[in-house]
C-alpha cells in the first residue's frame, strides 16, 4: 500500500509538472557552428602587439560601417580600388592585425619561395655577369614600426615623419624573408 501511494503521488508530481511547464517559454538554442567557430577563434585569438592589443581578423572587424575590409584590401592588392591616400577608418583594427598577425608573413613567404621557384628554373649562364636587383622600398625593408604607431595606413603618410632617422631605422629592419632570397640567390 505505501508503494502504491508513493507511485500515485509521484504519477500526480509528473502530471503537475507536465500540465504547468505548459505556461513555460522555454528558450533552449544551440549555437550554430559558426558561433562557436567564433567564439573559439575569439578566445584564442593572439595579441598582436603589445602596444595594440586586438581579437580577431575577420567577422566584426572584417565589415565595420558598411566597409567591408577584406573586399577593400583584396580590391587595393588587384589594382582595382585606386588613389585611395588612407585606409578607410573602420578598417584600421583589420590592417594591423593583417599586418602584425601571422597572415602577412604567410603571404610575404608566398612570394618568396615563388620568386626562389623562379630563378631555380632558370638556365643560367654561370660565368658570373648574373645580377640580381632588388628595389628597396616597402617590399625590401619593413616599414612596421612606422604604420603601427601611424595607424596602419589609417592616418595619411606624412614626409615629415619619414625622417632620415625613419629610414636609417627601416633600412636595419630588412624582412628577414627578403634576406634568405638574396642569401639563395648567391
Amino acid at each position: 500500500m505505501a508503494m502504491a501511494t508513493k507511485m500515485l503521488l509521484l504519477l500526480a508530481a509528473v502530471a503537475l509538472l507536465v500540465a504547468s511547464s505548459g505556461a513555460w517559454e522555454i528558450n533552449i538554442h544551440m549555437p550554430t557552428s559558426v558561433a562557436t567557430v567564433t567564439a573559439m577563434e575569439e578566445a584564442m585569438a593572439p595579441i598582436i602587439h603589445a602596444l595594440r592589443p586586438m581579437l580577431g581578423s575577420g567577422g566584426q572587424l572584417g565589415s565595420r560601417a558598411g566597409v567591408a575590409c577584406d573586399s577593400w584590401r583584396l580590391g587595393v592588392e588587384a589594382h582595382n580600388v585606386r588613389d585611395w591616400k588612407t585606409v578607410p577608418a573602420s578598417c584600421e583594427g583589420y590592417v594591423g592585425h593583417y599586418m602584425l598577425g601571422g597572415h602577412y608573413r604567410r603571404d610575404s613567404k608566398l612570394v618568396i619561395d615563388q620568386a626562389i621557384s623562379y630563378v631555380d628554373s632558370l638556365k643560367l649562364a654561370g660565368n658570373g655577369k648574373e645580377v640580381w636587383v632588388f628595389d628597396v622600398d616597402e617590399t625590401t625593408l619593413s616599414n612596421l614600426p612606422y604604420y603601427a604607431t601611424h595607424g596602419f595606413g589609417y592616418v595619411q603618410y606624412t614626409h615629415i615623419l619619414y625622417t632620415p632617422s625613419v629610414r636609417k631605422y627601416l633600412s636595419e629592419k630588412c624582412i628577414k624573408m627578403n634576406v634568405d632570397l638574396s642569401r639563395d640567390l648567391h
